[in-house]
């Protein structure tokens, strides 16, 4: 147990986008701050390529497995200040850094790297957490909400680079709300409710006919349940 979760299982592979739903304080955020190395578990273990997480170096660990959050943070500075971030806080070289080229994998133009990153949309603040993330080349991405306080326009633009991440093999774990999100990017859905998965499966298996009494209520009060 961590954080009032209990006794949870979960894979995720390359490639992957699983969805973790569920109602507010059910444990959907403690469980991604585990897994993201924020917290700690009393018991059981996490495993990154079959190897427990507590015999890996905790900087590679979140390098390889990052965690991108509701509200994108941005540092003082520039776009391209931004970018550089993680290089800088791994006390590396950040020179060779395409940043051009790292905004065009978010669907920004590469103008916009001199901008003041405060002054940028939400959503194209988004994006570049994202890029940042991606700079550090993960394998895995841990999204806490990513879609929550945006527009449609922008959330669809979240949605299409999530798509195109998974496509390239990294795996995800999604964190939402948005039953609609979770059923147009998730391969598999994981329902959590009192801190316990009461529901999980592929996405048509879990929303359209869940089994379980306590993921029936919850996508029933969402408005998602058959």
């Amino acid at each position: 147990m961590a954080g009032g979760v209990f006794d949870v299982t979960l894979d995720l592979f390359p490639g992957e986008i699983v969805a973790v739903i569920g109602p507010s304080g059910g444990g959907k955020s403690s469980l991604i701050r585990l897994l993201a190395g924020l917290t700690r578990a009393d018991s059981g273990t996490l495993t990154l390529d079959g190897r427990p997480i507590a015999e890996l170096d905790a900087r590679d660990y979140r390098r390889r497995v990052a965690m991108l959050f509701q509200q994108p943070h941005m540092m003082a500075g520039t776009v391209a200040d931004n970018l550089r971030l993680p290089a800088r806080l791994r006390g590396e070289e950040d020179n060779g850094l395409d940043v051009a080229g790292l905004l065009r994998s978010v669907d920004l133009e590469p103008e916009l790297m001199e901008r003041e990153a405060a002054t940028l949309s939400l959503g194209q603040q988004q994006r570049v957490a994202l890029a940042r993330l991606l700079a550090m080349a993960p394998a895995c991405l841990l999204l806490d909400e990513p879609t929550a306080a945006l527009d449609p326009v922008s959330t669809q633009t979240i949605v299409r680079l999530l798509q195109r991440l998974c496509d390239d093999g990294v795996a995800i774990l999604l964190v939402t709300h948005e039953i609609a999100v979770a059923r147009r990017l998730a391969d598999r859905v994981v329902v959590l409710v009192a801190g316990r998965v009461v529901e999980a499966g592929d996405v048509d298996q879990v929303l359209v006919a869940p089994q379980s009494e306590a993921a029936q209520a919850f996508l029933t009060a969402e408005g998602a349940a058959p």
